[in-house]
């Protein structure tokens, strides 16, 4: 029989884990330390409100189609491509009166990630509406950019006076 698997990496994986969860909620809680808690940062994963109405809800029950009948060997087994599914986190400071949103981040357990970055920080980096990040040095990276720049300054400036 022909061996179609090729060469498996056992016991290693190709993709480096992300640790980006840690180094932002990290960040946010330092800038809290730096400003005396006048300005404040969350890191936070990004959820909406379900506004479906009753029809549609109604719509949805009778959409929804049969369920996948599972080997009795796979129940009960958690299904690991979701590793490779994103999640979105947002990063906004504020005060005791505003709010700004800095990015959101699109997270998985594996690299690439992807970070979206406000639009005049973007600008003002010239960097794409979307980065792709392979690595947590390069989160570091693209990140004290974002946090250097005139935009977010300007901003933590006037949320501190």
């Amino acid at each position: 029989m022909t061996d179609l698997w090729g060469e498996i990496p056992l016991g290693k994986t190709q993709n480096e884990e992300s640790k980006a969860i840690e180094i932002l909620r990290e960040q946010a809680r330092l800038l809290e330390k730096k400003t005396n808690g006048k300005v404040k940062a969350t890191f936070s994963r990004l959820n909406y409100k379900d506004k479906a109405n009753g029809l549609q809800l109604a719509l949805q029950t009778l959409m929804v189609g049969s369920e996948e009948v599972i080997d009795s060997e796979l129940e009960g087994k958690k299904d690991i491509n979701e590793i490779y599914d994103f999640t979105k986190y947002k990063f906004e400071l504020f005060n005791a009166t505003y709010r700004f949103r800095v990015f959101i981040l699109y997270f998985r357990p594996v690299f690439p990630i992807e970070i979206a970055v406000d639009e005049g920080i973007k600008d003002e980096l010239k960097i794409a509406s979307k980065e792709t990040i392979n690595s947590d040095d390069e989160l570091k990276e693209i990140v004290s950019q974002i946090f250097s720049s005139d935009k977010i300054k300007t901003i933590i400036g006037k949320m501190y006076s």
